[in-house]
């Protein structure tokens, strides 16, 4: 039987090679054998810029149908699902994205966020409904505004759900911070108060400023009133937005916290062709530093059951638990 041969057309070092027609390329029969076959050479390297830029002009034009639709609550809800997509697709499993309510154990709520990122792994979702997820406080990571562009009152608006978020009561359990492995209140006593960050920001296709002076209005728009009385600077850290993203035009990220000494804090913009690349890894890195998300403390929220009421639910009902073995320390 004659050996099988297969006609195979290949470059040599990109020069002219004999008897073929065209540059670098020459053709011939040759024997079938194991590795004859030409492969292209693999880099073994992949660049990343490239990919974000890509997948943000995909989105990009993915959200610019939403914005062909005229009613505008229409065109806001393929906004939102556009963004939750894109961070169910990147942000890790332990992290779930959804609209929701967040609660207390107070039987106080937000206002209704667009994007909440929370605990997925140990946090209930206490009241899963239709007309809206409802999810304690101490499960939330981050918590995001969605609108069609980003201006000095959408700022105020994003501002103002992440602030009735921030002012909700936390219980007192758990967490731990993945920086040190230590609790975030930096003590191993789960009866003190826990001061967990939750991130907040607005996210937007464009922005209703040019390329040229996004950056100088958006740090300006940023800025804290120039004089703030010190029993009020808490209530204004609790209206900080701290990432935010225009994918037009570029993202931001707010840096440290204002002191007396630095009023003002650093914003640092990303430009508009790596918008979506620099708001993800950021995100994602402060989702990191902020570790474990802390354990809700149910049967304080199950104290507005008879049942679960003083001695055996809410802070004393705890305590009493304790008291008698019947909780851990």
């Amino acid at each position: 039987m004659p050996e099988p041969v297969v006609e195979i057309v290949y470059a040599r070092d990109g020069k002219q090679q004999p008897g073929s027609g065209e540059l670098g390329v020459t053709s011939g029969k040759l024997p079938l054998r194991r590795g004859d076959v030409p492969r292209p050479k693999d880099s073994r390297k992949l660049d990343l810029a490239e990919v974000f830029r890509r997948v943000q002009v995909q989105m990009i034009s993915e959200l610019a149908v939403g914005g062909m639709f005229e009613h505008a609550s229409a065109a806001g809800a393929a906004n939102e699902q556009n963004w939750l997509a894109l961070f169910r697709r990147h942000l890790p499993k332990r992290y779930r994205v959804a609209p929701a309510f967040v609660i207390d154990a107070d039987g106080r709520r937000s206002r209704q966020i667009d994007i909440a990122i929370f605990d997925a792994l140990h946090s209930p979702l206490l009241f899963p409904h239709e007309s809206g997820l409802h999810i304690p406080v101490e499960s939330v990571y981050a918590v995001f505004e969605v609108k069609p562009t980003i201006s000095k009152q959408f700022l105020r608006d994003a501002a103002a759900k992440a602030a009735s978020v921030r002012e909700l009561r936390r219980t007192k359990l758990g967490g731990t911070n993945a920086e040190s492995g230590d609790r975030r209140d930096g003590s191993d006593d789960s009866s003190r108060p826990i001061a967990m960050p939750i991130l907040a920001g607005l996210l937007a296709t464009g922005s209703v400023w040019s390329r040229e002076t996004f950056a100088a209005n958006l740090r300006n728009a940023l800025r804290p009133p120039e004089s703030v009385p010190g029993e009020l600077a808490p209530l204004l850290e609790q209206y900080r937005l701290d990432l935010g993203c225009s994918l037009a035009h570029g993202s931001f990220e707010l840096l440290g916290v204002p002191t007396r000494r630095r009023p003002i804090p650093e914003v640092r913009v990303s430009t508009d062709d790596e918008a979506l690349i620099f708001f993800m890894l950021r995100l994602l890195d402060r989702l990191r530093a902020l570790g474990d998300a802390a354990h809700a403390d149910l049967m304080e929220y199950g104290s507005a059951l008879e049942s679960l009421r003083p001695p055996w639910g809410g802070p004393s009902g705890r305590q009493a638990e304790r008291r008698l073995g019947l909780s851990p320390k």
